[in-house]
Parts: structure tokens; C-alpha cells; sequence
């Protein structure tokens, strides 16, 4: 009796997903519709704050050749109250594929065994699934 339940719910859970209401279609479309739009403006944003980011960096480069050409170590900022460091941080390179190449072939001292160990993990690196939508213009 259970197995019969299961199997009418079973079958009326995939009717609903093949054939689907009108409301449901209409849902649809305006979410669409709204999505695309929101996709539309955060493109926009997001080019904003590149051109940003851009200048950004530009005028550290200045402020820091300056600071550094000049020995200041630090600037009080009168109008924020704040205050502009020339800082000097020590971090690790990153392990992209080949800098991991090159690190393995000095460890394991043969540039053959580290091309198979990287191989070797090529091909068993876990294969992660994403599903997401994507808008293809007409023009």
C-alpha cells in the first residue's frame, strides 16, 4: 500500500514538472524578465567599478613612487583625520600549475616524475557540477 502512495505521488510530482500550470509559466516570464534585467545592471556596476579599481590603482602607484623616492613612511591626512602608510608585506607566491610544476620538479629533482605527479593529479582532481543560466543575445 505504501509502494503504491509513493509511486501516485512519484508520478504526479513529475506531471507537474512536464506539464506546468499557467500561473507557473507566467512566474516564469516575469522572473526572466526580471533576472535579465538585474543581469544587465550588474554587468554595468561591475565595468563602473573596473574603471574605478583602474584609477585606483594608478594613483597608488603615484602615491607610493612618491613615498618611497622621498622616505615617508607615513602622511597625516588633516581633512579625514586619517592617516596614508607605505607598508612592505612578505606573502607566498601562488601554486598555479606552473609554479607547482617547477616547485615539484626541484623537490622530487627530475622534471619527468613531477610532469607525471602533475598528470596524476590533473586527471584525479574532483569534478564539481555547477548548474547556472545563461543569456544568448540575438544580435
Amino acid at each position: 500500500m505504501t509502494e503504491q502512495i509513493a509511486a501516485t505521488a512519484t508520478a504526479t510530482a513529475t506531471t507537474t514538472l512536464i506539464t506546468p500550470q499557467e500561473n507557473e509559466m507566467t512566474t516564469l516570464t516575469h522572473s526572466i524578465v526580471e533576472w535579465r534585467r538585474l543581469k544587465d545592471e550588474t554587468t554595468e556596476l561591475k565595468q563602473q567599478v573596473r574603471e574605478r579599481n583602474k584609477k585606483m590603482k594608478a594613483l597608488e602607484e603615484v602615491i607610493l613612487r612618491v613615498m618611497k623616492n622621498n622616505n615617508i613612511g607615513a602622511l597625516d591626512l588633516k581633512s579625514s583625520g586619517g592617516r596614508v602608510l607605505f607598508k612592505k608585506q612578505k606573502r607566498q607566491a601562488g601554486l598555479g600549475a606552473k609554479n607547482m610544476l617547477k616547485l615539484m620538479a626541484q623537490g622530487l629533482q627530475s622534471e619527468e616524475k613531477a610532469s607525471e605527479l602533475m598528470k596524476y593529479i590533473q586527471e584525479h582532481r574532483e569534478v564539481v557540477m555547477k548548474e547556472s543560466l545563461a543569456y544568448e543575445g540575438t544580435n
